[in-house]
């Protein structure tokens, strides 16, 4: 089985067994068309390794692509793409409960009002630019602060600092230490980033998190010279199953305050580890079908759990039972978020859709469509204002819940998108994009215009 992506086009596989570097994601073709035909150090050079809110005022390309350069026009690229483009789909009309032909109708049915800006642009740096390594894997950026942003990179995680403009390495930190990591056994395919806590998930069932040092988000820390080093706080095998890749990490809080890792793989099972106590096992669930998301609801007293199915289930925490069942996506789903408030969730899928579903009549109240392939990130804010809901390329979508879902604003840029993460305090909304060239950390601003103002008056 090849996981290799040769370009668009390539026909993709799901989650099998995989061995050596097969599962590699290949990303140095991606873009090959819109790469300059006189490619050389000073093209990549001549101060576009970051693009600022100023630049890209006066006509700068936010990614820094120099469509003077390229015989082609930034429309007729977007136009080669939306027809060109393969989503990768697991199951075919013959094996779905009906055909995909009757989406149509139900995104028709939910009138939106593109055009609308809710996060402006405020730069992209390409040091801080993602790399995906399984391509329906997706949650590889993670937001601390609106300056502070983790991401997957050659085998590590880094630290991209917008104020110190460095770049800090995670994990590789470990390996001469005595609490060594080895990142070659780990093969990353997962992470999450919470406080000063670490969690990276791997390929064979491997596990590791670290503690950050305290003064990682600082502006004068440096390697070297920090007194606090961080520390190994797990890494061990947490399944023995030969498909164990680990398909996702949320941190969450328990009803205690503990912190929780919610954890799923491919051995079709959550795990819920206290990461406060050596990372003890609370509950673990089974399913018919491997797992490739879960989330706790606010109240923490659901888990929403999705995977290679086309049901979404609602499980009870305590007591592991099924409380109620989605099944309206037509192919496997591999996102899924809470609204703060805990009555609406959302699930994305590899039939182009998310859907917003009712938590208390369990009733679908918006299907909304993709414009290019399936939806592998959502996310609301912390103060369930909006929700970002991105595709495996090209198109990161911002609905405005208060609207119903109806008032939207979508970002366009061009690469395969190895994540998404708004700030906690939702001031800024980081995307990451996986290409050789164009590749780069895209940081936007929430607007402060005056109707979100007067909604935070008493």
């Amino acid at each position: 089985v090849k996981l290799i992506w040769k370009g668009l086009g390539t026909k993709r596989v799901g989650l099998p067994m995989m061995m050596d570097d097969d599962y590699f994601f290949d990303e140095e073709d991606a873009l090959t068309s819109i790469y300059p035909d006189n490619l050389d150090e000073s093209f990549d050079i001549g101060g576009l390794s970051r693009v600022t809110k100023d630049q890209f005022r006066r006509g700068c390309d936010p990614q820094g692509i120099r469509w003077d350069q390229i015989n082609i026009t930034r429309s007729t690229y977007r136009n080669q793409r939306l027809l060109q483009y393969e989503n990768y789909e697991n199951l075919d009309d013959s094996a779905r409960p009906r055909p995909h032909s009757s989406l149509k109708a139900e995104i028709d049915s939910h009138v939106t009002n593109r055009g609308h800006s809710f996060y402006e642009f405020e730069n992209s740096e390409k040091q801080a630019r993602a790399n995906i390594v399984h391509f329906q894997l997706r949650n590889l950026v993670w937001a601390t602060t609106s300056h502070d942003v983790f991401v997957t990179q050659a085998e590590d995680i880094q630290h991209f600092s917008y104020v110190t403009n460095k770049l800090t390495p995670i994990l590789s930190r470990f390996e001469d230490s005595k609490e060594k990591i080895s990142l070659d056994a780990l093969h990353m395919s997962t992470m999450c980033v919470q406080g000063s806590i670490c969690v990276a998930g791997g390929f064979f069932g491997d596990l590791v998190c670290v503690k950050l040092p305290s003064d990682i988000h600082s502006d004068d820390f440096t390697r070297a010279s920090s007194p606090d080093t961080g520390k190994v706080l797990f890494s061990e095998k947490i399944t023995s199953d030969e498909n164990a890749i680990t398909n996702s990490i949320l941190l969450q809080e328990s009803k205690q305050g503990a912190l929780e890792a919610v954890i799923t793989n491919n051995d079709s099972q959550i795990r819920i580890l206290d990461v406060d106590n050596s990372f003890r096992e609370v509950n673990r669930m089974h399913f018919p079908w491997p797992v490739n998301f879960a989330t706790l609801s606010p109240d923490r007293n659901l888990v929403c759990v999705l995977g290679d199915s086309t049901e979404c289930m609602l499980m009870d925490v305590t007591t592991s039972r099924r409380v109620a069942v989605c099944d309206m996506h037509l192919d496997y789903s591999f996102a899924a978020a809470w609204h703060p408030d805990g009555n609406i969730f959302a699930t994305g899928n590899q039939d182009k859709t998310a859907r917003i579903w009712d938590r208390r009549m369990m009733r679908c109240l918006a299907t909304l469509g993709g414009r290019l392939g399936a939806i592998r990130s959502l996310r609301f804010t912390e103060d369930g204002r909006y929700m970002a809901m991105a595709e495996p390329a090209d198109f990161v979508h911002i609905f405005d819940v208060k609207s119903n879902f109806e008032n939207v604003q979508e970002i366009d840029i061009f690469g395969e998108i190895a994540g998404i993460s708004f700030s906690p305090e939702d001031d800024a909304l980081f995307v990451g994009i996986s290409d050789r060239m164009y590749g780069t950390m895209m940081q936007y601003r929430r607007k402060l215009n005056g109707l979100y103002d007067f909604d935070l008056l008493p």
